[in-house]
């Protein structure tokens, strides 16, 4: 007999994830809102990741397992996750993140309290090895809760930076059931961007909660990281172009505009990091040729240089959008000019 629905599903797809995986799952379990379930799809690891979720497993009840045969990426994994959840909100949980023992409870409680059907909150980001403090993940949001549309979500989600594509929400599973939502395959390196996009494009009543409750670990090899930052930009360009393509039933005036902001955000990224690439492979007169057509590049050359310096000076900081600030004004301005 099966046993009554939970109030939170938390998803964890993991993949090779052995030497996080048991913070992340002892985090989920000792929440303070014990009505969960833990659902963890092992991606096809070659590591020690399903052992350590069986050992926990075997001490809590809540905590299902599922193996994949083949290794299909972290979007195939939630999926999979999602078609096995039985609660009435789902949550998402990194493999090598973790959370607060109250976030679920609190995350629960604002979205009742206020209506919503999306909610998530804010994020320390830590860099691992850990170097000096971690960073927050919102920036200048109101307290406690802020609305999150559509077209606020676009513009706080500018390449060079992390930004709101990597929030990590609480929805209501019949929303993402009456619209049909789920995780893109397509969307490589940017499922978490694309989902919260469509969440919000179907009209889901979304608020941020300005509280750091989720540990967001960025390092080396992952997602974030494994990329050197032209091939990042090209997935970056790649999922806006998704996004567009989703976007173009909605004909809102004002979510055009954002779509074109980031658009030209990612082609001024992308002639900076040209522009940066000349001048390293010692290809003086071409980086000369690229600043006379783009003179607004030369502040952002030298936001660059600043922000590099600063680095060797103090410990380093996550790139969020807080720590970026000097240098993505510099991307505006060479958006604004046409990065051609």
């Amino acid at each position: 007999m099966e046993s009554r629905a939970p109030l939170v599903s938390v998803l964890v797809p993991a993949w090779n994830a052995a030497r996080w995986l048991g913070d992340a799952l002892r985090s989920a379990l000792a929440q303070t809102l014990v009505d969960i379930e833990v659902i963890l799809v092992d991606d096809a690891s070659r590591d020690a990741t399903f052992a350590i979720a069986q050992q926990l497993a075997a001490r809590d009840r809540r905590l299902r397992l599922f193996r994949r045969a083949t290794n299909g990426g972290p979007a195939l994994a939630r999926n999979d996750a999602l078609a096995r959840a039985r609660g009435t909100w789902i949550a998402v949980l990194d493999a090598d993140d973790w959370m607060a023992a109250e976030r679920l409870a609190q995350l629960v409680a604002v979205a009742e309290q206020e209506g919503a059907v999306w909610i998530a909150d804010d994020q320390w980001i830590e860099l691992e090895p850990p170097s000096g403090r971690p960073a927050r993940l919102l920036w200048r949001e109101p307290e406690p809760v802020a609305v999150l549309d559509a077209v606020r979500f676009l513009d706080r989600d500018p390449p060079e930076a992390i930004g709101y594509g990597t929030l990590k929400p609480l929805i209501r599973r019949s929303f993402l059931e009456q619209h049909e939502l789920y995780w893109r395959p397509e969307a490589v390196r940017a499922e978490d961007f694309i989902f919260t996009l469509e969440c919000l494009l179907h009209g889901a009543p979304a608020l941020l909660l300005n509280q750091p409750l989720y540990f967001y670990r960025l390092r080396a090899g992952s997602q974030v990281t494994g990329l050197d930052p032209l091939a990042t930009l090209a997935r970056v360009a790649a999922a806006q172009e998704l996004a567009e393509r989703l976007c173009a039933p909605f004909p809102d005036p004002a979510l055009k505009a954002a779509l074109a902001r980031r658009r030209a955000r990612i082609e001024a990224a992308s002639a900076y990091r040209a522009l940066l690439a000349a001048l390293r492979g010692g290809r003086p007169a071409a980086a000369a040729a690229m600043l006379a057509r783009r003179p607004a590049l030369a502040p952002a050359l030298a936001a660059g240089a600043l922000e590099a310096l600063r680095r060797r000076l103090i410990p380093a900081r996550p790139p969020t959008l807080a720590e970026r600030q000097w240098f993505l004004a510099s991307l505006d301005r060479i958006a604004a000019r046409g990065a051609g």
